[in-house]
């Protein structure tokens, strides 16, 4: 649960929605989280909620039960609150909740984003110091065009991570170089013993 003043993903705005709608819907299960996700295809919808066949197999045989997973879709949607996030909903496959997101919500958190800044929508992390470990190149043998893909990856997490308010120490852990310097060591020293 996010605290006041935070902001909270679009996600777990749907997320707290639908967990209110699930315990409206079936008391008996309350502890069951939501599974919300993207559509897997945006014409059905934004997002879609996944409990309803999962709750139908742990409903099934108890006294007034819900005959197939829609209609667990149907009381889960049925149970929803009433709220400013979700605009239409609809039934899919054996029981997938589609929700189409309303206009005014997704302006309203862009205005807001624009006015406040795009750090206001950055998720705020369990965590304050994080250390990233990140190309690592065996600098005794040629570079390769894999460290520079490490490298642009690390930096990549590091920045997102800095954008969410972490401090972060970047790592570079040179790879394994003692026997290869140990090598040149012992030919410089091979070619002139008198010393360097």
């Amino acid at each position: 649960m996010a605290a006041p003043g935070e902001a909270v993903s679009l996600r777990g705005e749907l997320s707290g929605l639908f967990k209110s709608a699930l315990s409206t819907a079936f008391p008996a299960v309350a502890e069951e989280q939501p599974i919300v996700a993207p559509c897997n295809n945006a014409q059905h919808g934004d997002y879609q909620c996944n409990n309803a066949m999962s709750l139908f197999g742990k409903l099934k045989g108890k006294e007034g039960a819900p005959k197939n997973p829609r209609e667990v879709a149907t009381a889960i949607v049925n149970g929803l609150p009433q709220n400013h996030v979700i605009g239409d909903t609809s039934l899919a496959g054996p029981g997938f909740i589609n929700v189409k997101v309303t206009q005014d919500y997704l302006a309203g958190r862009l205005n807001k984003m624009l006015a406040q800044g795009v750090g206001t929508m950055a998720p705020k992390l369990r965590y304050k110091r994080v250390v990233v470990d990140f190309s690592s190149p065996n600098v005794a043998k040629e570079m390769h065009v894999g460290h520079l893909r490490s490298t642009i990856l690390g930096d990549t997490i590091c920045k997102s991570l800095e954008f969410c308010g972490a401090e972060v120490v970047r790592l570079n852990h040179i790879g394994d170089w003692g026997t290869q310097f140990g090598m040149l060591i012992q030919h410089m020293a091979e070619l002139r013993p008198e010393g360097l």
